[in-house]
C-alpha cells in the first residue's frame, strides 16, 4: 500500500524465520540480528535517513535497539503493538521456551505459525492464510530451530530495560499506534512506557478493531496515519488522538 502511494518501502524478514534463508553460521543472537539489519540497509543502498516501522515481540524490539545504535539513519520511528513497558511479559507461545522446567520447553518441536498469527487477531483467519503461515515450519525443521535458538539467547527483562533506558533520551519524531484488541500488549502498557519519555514520542489510538498485528488485521485503518506520519503532519497532533474508527461501512478517519 505504501508503494502504491508512491513511497519506496522495504519489508525485510529476519534470517531464519518462516521462508527466509537460514544461514548455517547465523547465531540468532541480539547482536547477530542487529548486524543483519545493518547489512540489509547497506545492501539496499539506502543513503538518506528513513522512517522505521517496528512491531511485535523480540524482533520488533531488536528493531528499536537498531534505531538507538544507528540514530543517524533514522528520520522517524513508527511503533505498532510492541511490548515496551518494563512489566511486559512474553506471549504464551514464546514464554514456553523460557520455562524453568526443561521438559516443558518446545525445543525442536515444530512451531505452530498458524496459531501464532491468528491468536493475536480479533478476526477469523481464512484457512488458506493459516496454511500459508504454518507451511514454512512444517516443511523445514530449521525454521522452528531458529525460533528455539533465538529464545535460548534471549534475556527478555534485560531487553525491555535496554529499550526503556535507551529511549529516555531519544529525540527523533516517534509515533505509537496500538491496536486496542491485542490480547498480549495492552494499550495501557504504552502509556506506562511513555511516562518517562520525551514529548517527541506520542501515542495515538484507533477504535477500529485491531489486534496484535494492526498492519495485517486491517491495514487500511493505519494507512492514512502512517502516510501522515511520514509527511511530518502527526508532529502537531495531540497525544491520545483517535485516528480511525470502525463503522458498518468499514474504517473511517475521525
Amino acid at each position: 500500500m505504501l508503494g502504491e502511494a508512491g513511497y519506496e518501502a522495504y519489508a525485510p524478514d529476519w534470517p531464519g524465520h518462516g521462508d527466509s534463508s537460514k544461514p548455517g553460521n547465523f547465531q540468532y543472537s541480539q547482536q547477530a540480528y542487529l548486524a543483519s539489519l545493518l547489512a540489509f540497509v547497506g545492501a539496499c543502498g539506502i543513503k538518506k535517513p528513513f522512517a522505521l516501522v517496528v512491531q511485535g515481540f523480540v524482533l520488533g524490539q531488536y528493531g528499536l535497539l537498531y534505531a538507538l545504535q544507528h540514530e543517524e539513519q533514522i528520520e522517524r520511528l513508527f511503533i505498532l503493538n510492541t511490548p515496551l513497558a518494563l512489566s511486559s511479559k512474553l506471549r504464551p507461545e514464546l514464554a514456553a521456551y523460557k520455562s524453568p522446567i526443561p521438559f516443558l520447553r518446545p525445543g525442536a518441536k515444530a512451531f505452530n505459525g498458524a496459531v501464532y498469527n491468528m491468536s493475536g487477531s480479533p478476526y477469523a483467519m481464512l484457512e488458506a492464510d493459516a496454511l500459508t503461515y504454518a507451511k514454512p515450519y512444517q516443511k523445514d525443521p530449521a525454521a522452528s530451530a531458529a525460533i528455539s535458538a533465538t529464545m535460548d539467547q534471549l534475556d527478555f527483562p534485560a531487553l525491555l530495560k535496554a529499550v526503556d533506558e535507551g529511549y529516555r533520551t531519544w529525540r527523533k519524531p516517534s509515533l505509537l499506534l496500538f491496536g486496542a484488541n491485542d490480547p498480549f500488549v495492552p494499550v495501557k502498557s504504552a502509556f506506562e512506557f511513555l511516562d518517562t519519555k520525551r514529548t517527541n514520542m506520542r501515542l495515538v489510538t484507533a477504535t477500529a478493531k485491531l489486534g496484535h498485528c494492526p498492519q495485517e488485521d486491517y491495514p487500511e485503518a493505519i494507512q492514512d496515519t502512517l502516510e501522515a506520519f511520514v509527511r511530518g503532519e502527526t508532529d502537531s497532533w495531540q497525544p491520545g488522538k483517535v485516528v480511525a474508527k470502525m463503522t458498518k461501512r468499514g474504517v473511517v478517519d475521525v
